[in-house]
C-alpha cells in the first residue's frame, strides 16, 4: 500500500488540470504499472485536443505499417512491380522485384505465371537483393512463426507453406506439395507443426484442433527456390547472380493496393517487408530495405516534429520508436495525399474489418487505424470519428505493461469511446 501511495501522489501534480479523458490514461498506467502516451488532434483546426507524454518514444509494433503505408503510396505504381525481365536466345533472365502477390494463396493473381509459365526456360538472378533473411532486431526464435517469413527477391507461395486437416476424412493437405516428402507425421494430443530452424524439414503432430490451418515460413536456399520454381512452372530453372542491366523490361502483377488492404487490415508482416524492398527496387537498382527506409525516410522527416527511427517493414524490429506526435503527423499526412475515402477503404475499421473487427463496435464505424501488437505492447492509431462528425486524429501507445494485452484493449476501449462522445 505504501508503494500505491507514493505513486498516487507523485501523479498528483500531471493529473492536476487535466482532462477526465487525460486522467483515464494516466490512471490506467498507473494501475498496471506501465508506459502510455496520448496524442489526439483535430486537424480542421490543428488545435491539440489532448497531449500526454506524446514527445516520449514508444515500441510502435505493427504501427509501423502506416510508415511502409506511406512509402508504398509515395513510390510504387498502380500496379505492382513483379519482376524485371530480359529475353535472350537460350532463356528469360529475370531480376525479382519482392511481389508478394506470386502464387500468393490470399491474392488473385496477375499475369506473371502465364508470362513465366510460357518461357522454355528461365534463369533468375538474385544480384539485385541485399540483405539477410531477417530484418534488423527480429527475434531469432521467429523463424517457426506464422509472423515471420524470411525476406527473399522472389517471394512464392507468400514464402510459406500451408498445412490444413481436411474437414472430411481428416487427411493433411500440404501446399505447395513438393514439401510432402519432408513432412513427419505423428500422432498428438494437440494440432501442431515445427519446423527445423534451417531446413525444411516439418514434424507434424496430428490431434484436435477448431482452426486447423498451419502456416510456416520457408527457409529459402538456391536449391529451395529453383525446386519451387520447377514444380510450380514446370520448365526448367536456373539461379545466379547475373547484373541487373539498364535496358531490363518491368513486368506488373496486380493492383497496388489489394496488397496495400491486405497489409493494413490483417496487418501482414510479409507484404509489408516485401513491398518496402518493392520500393527500394523502384527508387534504386537494389532490394534493400535500408535503403528504401533511407529514401523515403527524408521525405517523412520534412512533415514529422521528432526525429524518424525506422528499421524494418512491418514493426518485427524491437529497434522500431515512434512517438505519438510522429505517429499523427504521418496519419495527416496520408489523408491529405491518399483522401479520405481510398484511406479508409484500405485500413481497419473499428467492429467491421481488419484487426479491429471485434473492437469498438458501434452501429457505424467511429474508429479507422492500425493496431500494433508484441509481447507486452499494444498501440492503436488513426482517425476517431466523433458523435459531432469532427473527424479526428489519434495515437495511443502502451509499452511494457506486465498483463494481458486484452486487459489494457478493454480499458483503451473505455477511453476511446469518452473522446468519441465528448469532441
Amino acid at each position: 500500500m505504501k508503494n500505491v501511495r507514493i505513486v498516487a501522489m507523485m501523479l498528483l501534480p500531471i493529473m492536476v488540470g487535466c482532462s477526465s479523458i487525460q486522467k483515464s490514461i494516466i490512471s490506467l498506467e498507473s494501475k498496471y504499472q506501465y508506459n502510455a502516451g496520448f496524442y489526439l488532434l483535430d486537424p480542421s483546426t490543428n488545435k491539440v485536443l489532448i497531449n500526454y507524454r506524446s514527445d516520449r518514444y514508444f515500441t510502435p509494433a505493427s504501427n509501423t505499417k502506416v510508415y511502409t503505408l506511406f512509402a508504398a503510396n509515395a513510390v510504387l505504381p498502380d500496379s505492382i512491380p513483379a519482376f524485371r525481365y530480359l529475353e535472350t536466345d537460350t532463356a528469360l533472365v529475370v531480376w525479382g522485384l519482392a511481389d508478394p502477390s506470386f502464387l500468393n494463396p490470399l491474392l488473385p493473381q496477375g499475369g506473371g505465371y502465364s508470362f513465366l509459365a510460357s518461357q522454355d526456360k528461365i534463369v533468375l538472378s538474385k544480384s539485385n537483393f541485399e540483405g539477410e533473411r531477417f530484418g534488423a532486431g527480429w527475434s531469432w526464435d521467429d523463424y517457426n512463426g506464422a509472423y515471420a517469413q524470411e525476406l527473399t527477391s522472389f517471394p512464392i507461395y507468400g514464402n510459406s507453406v500451408y498445412f490444413n486437416v481436411d474437414s472430411i476424412n481428416q487427411d493433411l493437405v500440404i501446399s505447395p506439395s513438393v514439401f510432402k516428402d519432408s513432412t513427419q507425421l505423428d500422432q498428438g494430443e494437440t494440432y501442431a507443426v515445427n519446423r527445423a530452424e534451417y531446413a525444411n524439414l516439418f514434424k507434424v503432430e496430428l490431434g484436435n484442433c477448431d482452426d486447423c490451418e498451419r502456416i510456416r515460413p520457408i527457409h529459402f536456399s538456391d536449391k529451395t527456390l529453383r525446386d519451387l520454381l520447377q514444380d510450380t512452372l514446370h520448365i526448367p530453372i536456373e539461379i545466379n547472380t547475373i547484373p541487373l542491366p539498364f535496358n531490363a523490361k518491368t513486368f506488373y502483377s496486380m493492383p497496388t493496393d489489394s496488397v496495400l488492404k491486405l497489409m493494413m487490415q490483417e496487418s501482414d508482416n510479409f507484404m509489408a517487408e516485401h513491398l518496402l524492398l518493392g520500393v527500394a527496387g523502384v527508387l534504386t537498382d537494389t532490394l534493400s530495405t535500408n535503403i528504401g527506409i533511407r529514401e523515403v525516410g527524408k521525405k517523412m522527416e520534412s512533415f514529422m516534429p521528432n526525429k524518424l527511427v525506422w528499421r524494418d517493414g512491418s514493426g518485427l524490429s524491437r529497434y522500431n520508436l515512434v512517438t505519438p506526435q510522429n505517429m499523427v503527423a504521418l496519419w495527416q499526412q496520408l489523408y491529405n495525399d491518399m483522401g479520405e475515402e481510398r484511406l479508409f477503404s484500405l485500413i481497419s475499421a473499428g467492429g467491421e474489418r481488419g484487426t479491429l473487427e471485434h473492437w469498438f463496435k458501434a452501429e457505424t464505424p467511429y474508429i479507422y487505424g492500425k493496431t500494433g501488437t508484441l509481447s507486452n505492447v499494444f498501440s492503436l492509431s488513426g482517425f476517431l470519428i466523433a458523435k459531432s462528425g469532427k473527424r479526428l486524429i489519434f495515437s495511443y501507445t502502451n509499452n511494457n505493461y506486465p498483463v494481458s494485452s486484452s486487459d489494457i484493449k478493454k480499458e483503451m476501449e473505455l477511453i476511446l469511446r469518452d473522446v468519441y462522445e465528448k469532441y
